[in-house]
């Protein structure tokens, strides 16, 4: 199922057909995209990994990573929508079932249309499978295309269960894009950020090991 809010200064290229939004409600928040695998019983996927950074994408040649205040702040917001919906966060990656990376577009404009690997594949320092475990590439089991730009996170699921080797891709079983305009404000531009992050899993009811 895709969903889309449409909010300001983002662009989206989707294979859906989307109402256009009232003008007036549009400052100040972000379009917020999700999508996952159907066929993931995320009931199955109690425990999950969340690094304590959020990665930069920029123009940088060697991987960059924000670990101050907003970034530990948007965080936790995904960390406590996660225990919301009953997932148990871990300290250690080999004891968790789903991997999250979050992400974030710091000062350049790219365009990716998925349907067979990794958003990040032309780009060189993204979290990789092996960042994860010993697999060969990404796996989507669903397709999607979007354009993002400066001031865009980008949050995947992983699940951390399949099974691993060279010649197997890691599955990506729900991401999110979440895009739109900056303030000159730190702390707005923190909390439309986990504003977003709570619209992802209002528009993810599947997202949930609770009974």
């Amino acid at each position: 199922m895709k969903k889309l809010i449409p909010i300001l200064l983002a662009a989206f290229t989707l294979t859906a057909c989307e109402k256009q939004a009232d003008l007036d409600e549009l400052d100040g928040r972000y379009v917020v995209y999700t999508n996952h695998d159907p066929q993931t019983n995320f009931g199955n996927l109690s425990t999950y990994y969340l690094p304590d950074s959020i990665l930069l994408i920029g123009n940088s040649e060697q991987p960059e990573y924000a670990t101050g205040q907003q970034a530990q702040e948007i965080l936790q917001s995904w960390a406590d929508n996660m225990e919301s919906r009953g997932f148990k966060r871990t300290s250690q990656r080999n004891q968790a079932s789903l991997g999250l990376q979050v992400s974030y577009v710091e000062n350049s404009y790219h365009f990716t249309a998925i349907g067979w690997g990794g958003w990040g594949w032309d780009y060189p320092w993204y979290w990789g499978p092996d960042y994860w475990g010993m697999w060969g590439g990404w796996y989507y089991p669903f397709v999607v295309s979007y354009s993002y730009n400066t001031g865009t996170y980008l949050a995947e699921l992983v699940n951390l269960t399949a099974p691993q080797g060279e010649d197997k891709g890691l599955p990506v079983v729900w991401n999110t894009c979440m895009s739109g305009a900056l303030s000159s404000s730190t702390r707005l531009n923190t909390q439309i950020a986990t504003d977003a992050v709570n619209e992802a899993f209002a528009q993810s009811p599947y997202l949930t090991c609770q009974p």
